[in-house]
């Protein structure tokens, strides 16, 4: 059985997440260590300090190191941010159906010369086939096994800044880390949360990260909208933070535990809270229906914003069309309701699940990462794992680079463990053989 091991680190405006697995060619995927930090390198998903930034991402593999005894010299990297870019374009592909049939090798093929790695001076980060077209037919789904070599394909792009990009390798880089690729959040994030049943029906995805909200909406199994929103979690703390004077770690506490989307919770029995403010010793005492206006109208500010951008697909007259929420900011009390009142009641909260499909599985997900806020990081995983074993439906994806290159090394500290578990094994195998070969001598002497 063929082994690998892939870490992902998910570099986000209030935060850095990083998972390291191990994964095995039939697609169990064994979670060897993850470490959360704090981030103070971007602002509204955009890199704007690449030193704090570095320091983020180091801090999160001493982590690791500590903890879980692992080195890590090279992982896949997230990224997002209102500097993303999304368009669809139609290509011929050349030399198909050289068997005489449209076959599957020939669907996979990157229409995308290498030329062609920059549109309108951005770079490409996914070139996602969504539809094809035979001899000047209708878009189809599936053409293989179809009798033509005239076969085109409509590909939606995602691109990226350059310097975004550059930032971001160049935080990793300074961080000690080689970049194995990079993947955009929300396309991850959808790996984690959405089925494919839901993908074929047609689903939006909400991923309200810390300096941004990311929407993916997915029909027939494709992506046929992406679009991103300057407006996150980070918001709702600054508004905290900044209104009553206090640290943004506390305003991020206080947020969770106490704030709502809207204005009516049920059998709420807390009058006000009490917070250390900036400007006196003495703590302050703030009304909790006065939190909650505040945290409301930013709520409500954002999925206006949701509503317009998203106005295209037409919940009303698609009942059938599903939103899933995810993200951190997807915890907030009254988010999901208040979404339902507003946009479509066919709505749940996307919590992180175990596999991509039946086929690619996590065997040992900690119950601290069956939560929203890590969707996008273990959507990573799952979404390179499914590339590695040809699940994605992504054609930049090279899995060749994973498969010939491990650039992973255990310590010295696990390498030992790692003996001293085999030795442990070992003499623990003799003792019993030994008892039982004793046990039998002395029976059979018994019987004499």
């Amino acid at each position: 059985m063929d082994y690998n091991i892939i870490t992902a680190i998910d570099i986000g405006t209030t935060k850095i997440a990083t998972i390291v697995v191990k994964y095995s060619k039939p697609g169990n995927i064994e979670i060897l260590g993850h470490s959360v930090v704090p981030c103070k390198g971007l602002s509204k998903g955009n890199i704007v300090d690449v030193e704090k930034t570095a320091e983020g991402i180091k801090q999160s593999l001493e982590v690791l190191k500590e903890y879980y005894n692992l080195n890590i010299k090279s992982a896949f990297l997230g990224i997002t941010g209102s500097h993303v870019n999304f368009e669809d374009r139609w290509d011929k592909l050349e030399g198909v159906a050289l068997t005489g049939v449209i076959t599957r090798q020939d669907i996979i093929k990157n229409p995308l010369k290498n030329s062609q790695q920059e549109i309108n001076n951005k770079s490409i980060l996914h070139s996602i086939p969504v539809g094809y077209s035979v001899d000047g037919s209708e878009e189809l789904l599936n053409p293989i096994g179809m009798h033509s070599a005239d076969l085109s394909v409509r590909t939606h792009l995602i691109s990226a800044s350059p310097s975004a990009i550059n930032k971001l390798i160049q935080s990793a880089t300074n961080a000690g880390i080689v970049s194995d690729g990079i993947i955009l959040e929300p396309l991850a994030s959808s790996h984690a949360v959405i089925s494919d049943k839901e993908k074929m029906d047609g689903v939006l995805m909400i991923d309200i990260g810390g300096g941004t909200t990311d929407l993916m909406f997915f029909k027939n199994k494709t992506v046929s909208y992406t679009g991103v929103i300057p407006v996150g979690g980070y918001h709702f703390t600054n508004d905290i933070a900044t209104t009553y004077k206090i640290d943004t770690r506390e305003a991020e506490y206080i947020k969770i535990k106490y704030g709502s989307a809207i204005q009516n919770i049920k059998n709420n029995k807390i009058e006000s809270i009490k917070m250390k403010s900036e400007l006196s010793n003495e703590p302050i005492e703030v009304p909790h229906t006065e939190l909650i206006r505040l945290t409301r109208d930013r709520s409500e500010e954002l999925v206006k914003l949701i509503a317009i951008k998203t106005k295209e697909i037409n919940f009303k007259n698609n009942p059938d069309y599903k939103i899933i929420l995810t993200g951190g900011t997807s915890n907030l009390y009254g988010l999901e309701k208040l979404i339902s009142n507003n946009i479509t009641s066919n709505i749940r909260t996307g919590i992180p699940k175990e596999g991509l499909n039946e086929n690619i599985k996590i065997i040992n997900l900690p119950e601290e990462l069956k939560n929203p806020r890590f969707s996008t990081v273990l959507g990573m995983i799952l979404w390179t794992v499914g590339g590695v074993m040809n699940e994605t439906s992504d054609s930049s994806f090279h899995p060749g680079k994973i498969e010939k290159n491990d650039p992973y090394s255990y310590s010295i500290n696990t390498q030992i463990k790692y003996l001293m578990n085999i030795l442990n094994t070992f003499f623990k195998n003799i003792f019993k053989t030994s008892q039982q070969i004793i046990n039998s001598i002395n029976k059979k002497g018994d019987q004499k």
